[in-house]
C-alpha cells in the first residue's frame, strides 16, 4: 500500500501555514489574482478603473471597457506554483451610455511539484505532485449608472494523488455602488458552497474514508476613491469570514508618469490574531501598457515579501487590450 510521506503537503500549499485560513480548502484562490491587484494587495473589491477582473468582485466586469486579456505566471518558492488566465468585457445596452453588462471568463491553476512520496516501508516511489483548478463564469449587470450587480459561478477541481481528486460548484455574489465620480463602495460574498470532497477507498481499500471540507465563506466591504487629477486611486478591504477571521488589505496606485503605473499594498493584515502583523504582506508593483491604433499592449508586475520564506513571490501579467 503506497502512502505519501512528505509533511504537510496540503497544509503548506500557497498558505504561508500560520496565517488563520492557510490551512483551509481554497487556499490558492485567496493569494491574488494578477499582477496589478496583487502588488495593490488585494484590496480591489470596489476598483472600477483599470484593469479589471470578477475574481475580485463579480460585478467589476460590467465597468471593464476594452476586451482584457491577462495571462499571469508566478515566481513561488517551495516548489509551488501559481498561473492565471483572464478574459473581461462589458457590454451596452441599448439606451445606454454606459456599459450595461459584462462578463469575466477565468482560469486560476495551482499546485505543489517535487513531493518525496513514498511507500509504507519508506522506500521511494517518485516523485509526486498536486493540482488545484479553479475556473470562473461571472456576468454582471449595471441596473442603474451607479450600481452593479454580479453573480460568480465556480468550478473547482483539485488532485491530490492517482484516484484521489475533488471536483465541485460554488458561486460568488458581488456589487458595486458609485456613490460619486471619485467613491466607490463594493460588496461581496465568496465560495457559497465551495467545498472539497475526497474519497480513498480505493486507494487505502478498508483502510481509506471520505471527508467533506467547506472552503471559508467570506464576506468582504471594500471603499476606494479617486485622487485629484487622475493621479491614482487608493483603496481598504475588510474580510470577515465564517471562520471567525477579520483581514483587513489596503492599496494604492499612482500614474505620475505617462502610461507607467506604481502600486503598493498590504495584505492579511489579521485582526483576529494576538499579532495583527503576524501573517501580513508587504506588496509592490509597476505596470506599463503601451496604446496603439486599435489595441493596447502591456506587462505588469508584483513583488510580495512572504513572511515565513527567505524568497519573494513575484508575479508577471501580459496585459492585451482590444479595443
Amino acid at each position: 500500500m503506497k502512502i505519501i510521506k512528505t509533511a504537510a503537503i496540503i497544509l503548506v500549499l500557497y498558505s504561508q501555514s500560520f496565517a488563520q485560513l492557510g490551512g483551509l480548502p481554497g487556499a490558492f484562490t485567496r493569494m491574488g489574482f494578477n499582477a496589478r491587484g496583487i502588488s495593490m494587495g488585494n484590496a480591489m473589491t470596489s476598483v472600477t478603473t483599470g484593469d479589471l477582473s470578477g475574481l475580485y468582485n463579480p460585478a467589476l466586469s460590467s465597468f471593464q471597457d476594452d476586451h482584457l486579456i491577462n495571462l499571469s505566471y508566478s515566481f513561488l518558492s517551495l516548489d509551488r506554483s501559481l498561473n492565471f488566465v483572464s478574459y473581461t468585457k462589458n457590454f451596452k445596452l441599448p439606451n445606454q451610455t454606459e456599459g450595461g453588462a459584462g462578463i469575466t471568463f477565468a482560469w486560476i491553476n495551482a499546485g505543489v511539484g517535487k513531493i518525496d512520496g513514498r511507500d509504507i516501508d519508506g522506500f521511494s516511489i517518485g516523485e509526486l505532485s498536486t493540482s488545484d483548478n479553479a475556473f470562473l463564469f461571472a456576468p454582471a449587470i449595471r441596473v442603474s449608472p451607479q450600481v452593479a450587480l454580479g453573480v460568480g459561478f465556480k468550478l473547482y477541481y483539485s488532485k491530490l494523488y492517482e484516484g484521489v481528486s475533488s471536483t465541485s460548484f460554488g458561486f460568488d455574489l458581488g456589487g458595486v455602488y458609485k456613490a460619486s465620480e471619485k467613491l466607490n463602495f463594493g460588496i461581496s460574498v465568496k465560495d457559497i458552497n465551495s467545498k472539497q470532497e475526497w474519497n480513498t477507498t480505493d486507494l487505502y481499500g478498508q483502510y481509506g474514508n471520505q471527508t467533506k471540507e467547506k472552503f471559508p465563506l467570506l464576506y468582504t466591504l471594500g471603499v476606494s476613491y479617486r485622487l485629484p487629477n487622475n493621479f491614482g486611486i487608493v483603496s481598504i478591504d475588510y474580510e470577515t469570514s465564517n471562520r471567525k477571521s477579520n483581514i483587513i488589505r489596503v492599496g494604492t496606485e499612482i500614474s505620475p508618469i505617462k502610461d507607467i503605473n506604481f502600486r503598493a499594498g498590504v495584505d492579511r493584515l489579521n485582526y483576529s490574531a494576538d499579532d495583527i502583523l503576524g501573517g501580513a504582506r508587504a506588496m509592490f508593483g509597476i505596470g506599463y501598457q503601451k496604446t496603439f491604433k486599435s489595441y493596447v499592449v502591456g506587462i505588469d508586475y508584483s513583488f510580495v515579501i512572504e513572511p515565513y520564506t527567505h524568497n519573494p513571490f513575484q508575479t508577471l501579467t501580459a496585459v492585451f487590450k482590444l479595443k
